[in-house]
């Protein structure tokens, strides 16, 4: 995705400052099993992540996306 993005094959994308890629405000991941895991782990299982009611997760991923949930 990178190298298309680079090349102008790919406009819908854009890639950040730091390297990430983005399509309009959602972040693009690569079909890595691994890697979404941890993602979803981290955002579920951490111990820095907190869960004080059972709306957290809805509204962490509404303010992430912009409201487009």
């Amino acid at each position: 995705m990178r190298d298309k993005v680079k090349s102008g094959i790919e406009t819908l994308f854009q890639i950040l400052e730091d390297g990430m890629i983005v399509f309009r405000r959602r972040m693009y991941m690569p079909e890595d099993k691994a890697l979404k895991n941890k993602v979803i782990w981290k955002a579920h299982e951490s111990r820095l992540t907190t869960h004080p009611g059972s709306t957290k997760m809805y509204l962490d991923l509404k303010s992430f996306t912009g409201g487009q949930i």
